[in-house]
């Protein structure tokens, strides 16, 4: 349990990392994406919104993660499943941050085209 914390911990600080580089790297008009399930239906939100979304929203889904994997609520749960959630569930947020600051940084030469 504690390596699946601490992993997950890791993928929260590379979710850190990546909102520090893009907000350094970003032009200050850039607009971010917050998927919603598809790129038709993404909120573009201004930059400095659009990150803190995305690092609010790694935030909570591993206080929430971490929380429900310790608590007495998966203790009925496979071992493996418990040690396997977090981590799986943190990769895909910082895949998708990051997916979502490589659309911001495309999108802006775009528009001032």
């Amino acid at each position: 349990m504690i390596a699946s914390l601490a992993v997950g911990g890791l993928l929260l600080t590379g979710m850190v990392i990546a909102t520090w580089y893009a907000a350094i790297r970003l032009p200050g008009d850039a607009r971010v994406p917050l998927h919603a399930g598809s790129p038709e239906y993404s909120l573009w939100l201004s930059k400095r919104t659009g990150l803190a979304a995305w690092l609010a929203a790694g935030a909570v889904v591993f206080a929430v993660l971490a929380w429900l994997t310790l608590s007495r609520a998966a203790a009925n749960w496979a071992a493996s499943m418990r040690v396997t959630l977090l981590p799986a569930v943190m990769c895909v947020a910082l895949a998708a941050e990051v997916a979502a600051i490589i659309l911001a940084g495309r999108a802006v030469p775009a528009e001032n085209g």
